[in-house]
This record gives C-alpha cells, structure tokens and sequence, in this order.
C-alpha cells in the first residue's frame, strides 16, 4: 500500500495517469521497488524503496529516472561526510517536504467533494497519512470508510431511504472540475436580463433627467 499510494502520488503529478488509474510500465516500477526491497533486506538496510520524497524533483521536472541516479551519486559522497550530516536536525529538511505536499494536493480537485462517500473517505486519507506517518495506514482508511458507506446506502435503499446525491455521481451539482458554472448557458441568459434591466432603469431615469433639466444657455 506504501509503494502503491508513493507511485500513483508521483504519478498523477507527472500527469501520466489515465482515466482508469493506470500509468505507462507500472508493472516495472512494482517490480523493481519489491526486488530492490528484498535486495535491501538481505544486507541489512532500510527498505530501498520509491518515497515520496522524489515528489520534489518530479515537481521540478523530472521523468526519466536521471534524477534518481544523480540523487544516488550524491548519496554516495554523502557517506564521507555522515558525521556532519547526522548532526542536521530533520525540521531543517522537512520545509521542503511541506511545500511538495502543498504542491501535489491539487490532485485534491479531482474528488467528487458533492458525493458523500467520497469526500469522507478522502478526507480520512488525507488526514490519517500525515497522523500516522503512514501511507498505507491512510489507504486503509479512505479505503475502508468508503465501503462501509457504500454498503451503509446499498442497505438503506433496500428500505426506501435513497442515497444521498444520488442524481449527481457524474457531476458536481454546482461546478465542473475548474470550477466553472455547468449551467453556463442558463448564467449567461441570467446575466443578460440583468444587464437589459439595468439599461432600462438607468434610461428611464436619464430620461427623466433630460425632461426636467432647463436648456443650456448659448454662450455668447
């Protein structure tokens, strides 16, 4: 669940996830993190895996993995200097983090925030990571408050008590994706009346106006 909810966070930053969830060799980048996990094991070391971390050089750009092989050479050179770095406390590193995680929340808008199982469950996830410090902890209970809804509905409409938002699974009720109004053309209509009955109103009074003003006098 850690390297799932890491790889689909990087992946939909990078702007490479369709529309069912899936991204280009995803089967790779499982495969590689689990060997390179067992690897890992094996001597010892804390699990080599995708982190989320690599949030900030996506955000800057990257896509092909060289960032990852720059970032290893200067692990690397790091191990000569482990004494000093030690020393860094981590909230001197952790404003970085912060920003990415500012960054990356714009994945956020895709949420149907109008649909009751969804916007619970998603802002379970979103606050039970960070509570935690896991990932999959976060997963398991956006994952697991939504079918406990799900099927809290499915129940009550056996009894005749509909879901809520029922008509509006598809669509946000009020806006699109951007925030743009769905019923534009109904605004535009509105928003033309409006103006039709202002002009109305401020000519009439200028009308007024002019009947009751005295003419000009002509200068000499």
């Amino acid at each position: 669940l850690d390297t799932s909810g890491t790889l689909l966070g990087l992946a939909t930053s990078m702007g490479v996830v369709d529309e069912e969830g899936n991204f280009p060799k995803s089967r790779y980048a499982f495969s590689a993190d689990a060997i390179a996990t067992m690897i890992g094991s094996i001597f010892g070391l804390s699990p080599i895996t995708s982190y989320i971390e690599s949030g900030a050089g996506v955000e800057n750009g990257a896509r092909t993995g060289l960032t990852a092989v720059i970032c290893s050479f200067y692990f690397l050179i790091s191990i000569f200097f482990a004494p000093i770095i030690a020393s860094i406390p981590p909230w001197a590193t952790g404003g970085a983090l912060v920003i990415v995680g500012a960054i990356m929340s714009k994945s956020l808008l895709r949420l149907k925030w109008h649909n009751l199982s969804h916007a619970l469950s998603g802002f379970l996830t979103v606050m039970i990571m960070p509570l935690t410090y896991s990932i999959a902890y976060g997963l398991i209970a956006g994952i697991g408050s939504f079918i406990i809804m799900e099927g809290v509905f499915l129940l009550l409409s056996f009894v005749g008590v509909p879901k809520p938002y029922a008509n509006a699974d598809n669509e946000d009720p009020q806006t699109t994706d951007i925030g743009e109004p769905i019923n534009k053309k109904d605004d535009e209509v509105n928003s033309q009346m409006a103006e039709d009955f202002v002009d109305e109103e401020y000519s009439g009074d200028n009308e007024k106006i002019d009947n009751t003003m005295p003419p000009a006098e002509e200068e000499p």
